[in-house]
């Protein structure tokens, strides 16, 4: 399982370029959080993840994406096999 870290919205990347493959895993930091719903719906085979803190300060509610704290953050890199950042 490879986590992909997202910090801008989707629409600033170029998608065809993106390899998420199925069952990978997806956070979001900063503004990567507006497009919450853009990454659930076109990742729908991937676990999407938000940081708290940075989803709750944009006011952002979004009923599939888990919340995770810094310290969780943390855990899923050790326990992803890579990890890439966008």
């Amino acid at each position: 399982m490879i986590l992909h870290v997202f910090n801008k919205p989707l629409s600033e990347y170029v998608q065809q370029l993106l390899i998420i493959a199925d069952n990978d895993s997806i956070l979001l930091i900063s503004d990567a959080c507006y497009s919450a719903s853009h990454f659930t719906s076109q990742y729908n085979n991937c676990d999407v993840y938000a940081l708290e803190t940075d989803i709750k300060a944009r006011g952002i509610k979004h009923p599939t994406v888990k919340l995770i704290s810094d310290e969780q953050w943390v855990t899923l890199v050790v326990q992803s096999e890579q990890h890439i950042t966008w």
